[in-house]
């Protein structure tokens, strides 16, 4: 089935559901399950791995012939040729099929549209009157939860924990990503409560999938200047507080903001890094980025929200 993600063509063999289908042929990225009989190369070394908080080993990046091995500890395989025009997955045994979907979108194609040339910053976003405005942020600062609370208010879904830039003449531009929101389960039935059918993200995780319906009062589906982002503090940095804090983030701290937010899949290739820095340069120098504090309860959400709207007034002007 070929499916558009992002602004990505994909074939894949595995079922995406409630990504956008399409008719496009051309310029595809080729996605298929391993053969029984088809084996990976054993990597001489990895030039990288990601740990998750409490230390465990999660992602393992490997150098092969002919491209790069990704290796989910325990969960999967996917090797993604050099030019990022194939990923060919290997799962563990008894690995559930929602797992994979996860790992494919949520983790997986952000690396490769790195790899492809373009860049993918790790935040949910929304549509506001001013354009998209963006909220990043380190694993459980809470990027969906704000989004869902715009979403609840009626601003138009853009991306969830994922989202795509491009450099213009205008500007920089988002591109929206796919109609869905991943929420833990208490956010999940503060939003919703028990009127949508959720489904797990993966079964290592108690994230709930939220299916978006792809209307345009709902998910935006076009691209839109990229006015704001908020860089969200961790919750032990908000611990205690009991005010809502927006303030500007100079551009060194802005820049540093954007490094550690940015997905890329090889810190050895110094052309790709420079290409990246450049463009992190200018998403500074052309979007301005505020770092956001707020109080970690349900209730203060409506007030956080209006404390942002009333700080993208300056953005009327």
């Amino acid at each position: 089935m070929n499916y558009q993600i992002y602004n990505l063509i994909v074939d894949s063999d595995f079922s995406l559901t409630g990504v956008t289908l399409s008719s496009v042929l051309e310029n595809k990225i080729l996605i298929r399950c391993a053969t029984p009989s088809e084996t990976f190369q054993t990597p001489s070394q990895w030039f990288m791995q990601w740990h998750l908080p409490g230390g465990e080993l999660w992602l393992s990046f490997a150098k092969l012939d002919g491209g790069y091995l990704l290796r989910f500890n325990e969960l999967a395989d996917f090797f993604v040729s050099n030019g990022g025009e194939k990923i060919i997955y290997k799962s563990e045994l008894g690995i559930p099929p929602n797992t994979i979907r996860h790992l494919l979108l949520d983790q997986v194609i952000p690396l490769v549209i790195n790899l492809r040339g373009e860049e993918a910053l790790h935040a949910s976003a929304v549509l506001a009157q001013v354009g998209v405005i963006a909220f990043s942020g380190t694993t459980g600062a809470g990027k969906s939860t704000i989004a869902g609370e715009f979403f609840r208010a009626g601003h138009p879904l853009f991306s969830d924990d994922c989202l795509v830039l491009m450099g213009k003449k205008q500007g920089i531009y988002a591109i929206p990503a796919y109609p869905e929101l991943r929420l833990w389960p208490d956010a999940a039935k503060w939003f919703f409560g028990g009127n949508n059918n959720y489904r797990a993200v993966a079964h290592y995780t108690d994230k709930n999938q939220v299916e978006i319906e792809a209307k345009e009062e709902m998910f935006c589906i076009e691209s839109q200047a990229l006015k704001r982002i908020y860089v969200i503090s961790d919750s032990t940095e908000a611990e205690g507080k009991t005010n809502i804090v927006i303030e500007p983030l100079p551009s060194r701290d802005s820049f540093i903001a954007l490094v550690q937010c940015f997905f890329r899949l090889d810190i050895t290739d110094r052309d790709m890094l420079t290409r990246q820095f450049r463009f992190l340069e200018r998403v500074a120098s052309t979007v301005s980025i505020r770092r956001l504090i707020f109080p970690r309860d349900f209730n203060l959400l409506p007030a956080v929200r209006e404390a942002i709207l009333n700080d993208l007034k300056d953005l009327d002007n």
